[in-house]
């Protein structure tokens, strides 16, 4: 399906009816509150749009699949799976399974093993939704912008933050497609195909735009002056400083400066690290809670994917929690759900960076924590092997169990088989990171004092040694493992540090001695659906 189809869809989608809120239940939604007609949901009776309510589903479409949660009535074709296609899914899946970190046991889900074995072709099921659910919040983007009144309340504020969203939609697009469509209205003509650079200029201009950089009216709320979820200028800033560390990638030329400088921009922007334990949980532990937006770990959470177990479900917040423990797991260390499904399990090479010598101790996240010397040690080893040696064999692994529906105020959580916690897109610490890496890269590769003192700070927060004087680039990337593993970024890091592609891992090619990747599946291939109904579309080199 072409972005034709995505009209389409849209066209009946958006004019008004109340599963266009956030909430995929009947609830009012989290972010603007209220469905759009409450008095008459039907879209063949009602023909007024809501723009709110399409804000809320342009978020939405981070966390929900379509009209009816935690399934039903998909926004995307009936042959794109409904339960797989939610947008952090299938981002964690492309950018964990093929990386040092995750190794997935559910081979009969289709994707799954081309993932885990880097052999992906232009009909893989999981990036196609990957790039229809970008599309289709694009889309919706150019919608609201062509149509919304600048009568509706906060217009400067909302419109800022669509331009925010279909900026984000671009980014992954870019990232992981590397020349995609590219269109800013609703139109039935096919889009033309832009390249990195492009897109890479686009989003820039955009981004500048609405953080007071440009000429343009339409500016992002001050950061945390808004309601937690929705986009602020910090977001803006974490979103520029993302896509300047790896500019080199994108365009060919290095943008470290500005890396540093929005770094520090965000790092000044009010947000803080979450920094005080609560009722036995560490710090680090609160960021990814159940009830992380009012833990303390909303200080640090910029820009979060949404989730309640009530209110937000799809099977986007669950296989997090659900598929990285079994029933043993669960019975040893609660992780506050009722289902464990036992199919996420990290690879070796992500436990080596904590236990370099294969010495990791038998026992649960606390213990393991306990022998690290670090709270973000969190993986499981009781009943567990350190090598993948099976590929359908959860057990040949580490689980590393991140992500908790536990409350930790000690409260009931929403709902035990759908999760509470938000997945943090964008958090303070990345700003940390960022400024220390890109400090380094450009001092020959020695992080400066201000860099040292963020890596100092993200340590200390874990409780990790910090008694640091010299942090190597190889350090650097090994930290980022460390502080954002499972968070679904890994294969972004490792292609700008150059051992993405070319460097053997285990079942790459479909053995457990693995292989090597070539270096074009840096980019993932644009669908061939795609190809077929647009003919402005050239395939990515190698597929």
């Amino acid at each position: 399906m072409n972005i034709k189809g995505i009209k389409n869809i849209l066209a009946v989608a958006v004019m008004g009816f109340s599963a266009l809120c956030f909430t995929a239940c009947s609830e009012d939604a989290p972010i603007f509150g209220g469905s759009l007609h409450p008095d008459n949901p039907n879209p063949q009776q009602t023909t007024q749009a809501d723009y709110d309510g399409i804000l809320n589903k342009i978020y939405g479409n981070l966390a929900l699949t379509g009209l009816t949660g935690p399934h039903g009535n998909s926004d995307l074709p009936s042959d794109i799976d409904e339960g797989m296609s939610v947008f952090m899914r299938v981002v964690w899946y492309a950018n964990e399974l093929p990386s040092d970190e995750a190794l997935c046991a559910w081979l009969t889900d289709a994707g799954i093993p081309e993932f885990n074995r880097g052999t992906w072709g232009d009909n893989h099921a999981l990036l196609r939704g990957l790039y229809y659910r970008c599309m289709f919040g694009i889309t919706m983007s150019n919608f609201f912008l062509e149509n919304a009144p600048s009568s509706l309340d906060e217009y400067s504020h909302k419109a800022a933050e669509v331009r925010f969203m279909r900026a984000l939609y671009y980014y992954y697009l870019m990232d992981m497609f590397g020349n995609p469509p590219f269109i800013t209205t609703v139109t039935s003509e096919a889009p033309v195909q832009a390249s990195r650079q492009e897109i890479f200029n686009f989003i820039e201009s955009e981004l500048k735009d609405i953080i007071g950089e440009g000429a343009g009216s339409d500016v992002l709320a001050a950061p945390k002056s808004i309601k937690y979820g929705r986009a602020d200028m910090a977001a803006g800033y974490m979103l520029l400083m993302r896509m300047y560390l790896n500019a080199e990638v994108y365009t060919g030329t290095a943008r470290w400066q500005d890396a540093m400088n929005y770094a520090q921009k965000a790092i000044s922007s009010g947000y803080t690290l979450s920094t005080t334990p609560k009722n036995g949980y560490s710090a680090y532990q609160l960021l990814f809670m159940g009830d992380n937006d009012s833990n303390g770990a909303q200080n640090e959470i910029v820009f979060p994917i949404l989730f309640d177990g009530e209110l937000t479900q799809s099977w986007g917040g669950v296989f997090l929690c659900a598929g990285t423990v079994n029933a043993a797991d669960v019975a040893a260390y609660s992780t506050g759900m009722t289902s464990a499904w036992g199919g996420i399990r990290a690879k070796p090479y992500f436990v080596q960076k904590w236990f370099p010598n294969d010495d990791a101790p038998t026992g649960t996240p606390a213990d393991l924590i306990a022998a690290a010397g670090d709270d973000r040690c969190l993986f499981m080893t009781q009943g567990h092997e350190l090598e993948n040696t099976a590929e359908d064999k959860f057990e040949n692994g580490f689980g590393y169990i991140k992500f908790l529906n536990t409350h930790a105020d000690g409260s009931e959580t929403h709902n035990a088989e759908h999760t509470d916690y938000d997945f943090p897109l964008f958090r303070l610490a990345e700003a940390y990171l960022t400024y220390a890496e890109a400090e380094a890269r450009l001092n020959n590769g020695n992080v400066g004092t201000t860099g040292l003192n963020y890596i100092k700070d993200l340590r200390n927060r874990a409780n990790a040694n910090s008694n640091l004087s010299v942090f190597s680039l190889a350090d650097i990337e090994d930290e980022w493992s460390k502080e954002f593993g499972f968070e679904g970024r890994r294969r972004m890091d490792m292609i700008r540090f150059g051992n993405y592609t070319g460097v053997r891992r285990c079942w790459i090619g479909g053995s457990a001695a693995g292989g090597t990747m070539p270096a074009y599946r840096n980019l993932f291939p644009l669908p061939s659906s795609d190809l077929v109904a647009n003919e402005n579309l050239k395939q990515n080199q190698g597929y």
